[in-house]
């Protein structure tokens, strides 16, 4: 990932902490969303988004550890 992009280890590292910070975001927001009584529909529109968010950052958290063991 940084070959192709030509980041630095701290930029990757401060993107992968941005994305976990935005990830907890997504949680809190999910709950407010529907404390305030957001229809089902929205919230499951929600949920999917999030989820995808959450699967791009998993997979390259996963290549960054695949990277790291050559």
């Amino acid at each position: 990932m940084a070959t192709i992009v030509r980041l630095t280890q701290a930029q990757i590292d401060q993107l992968l902490a941005e994305a976990e910070d935005m990830e907890v975001a997504f949680k809190d927001m999910h709950a407010e969303l529907s404390s305030a009584g957001t229809a089902k529909d929205t919230l499951a529109r929600f949920g999917r988004l999030h989820d995808r968010f959450t699967s791009a950052i998993t997979f390259l958290k996963r290549q960054r550890e695949l990277g790291g063991s050559n």
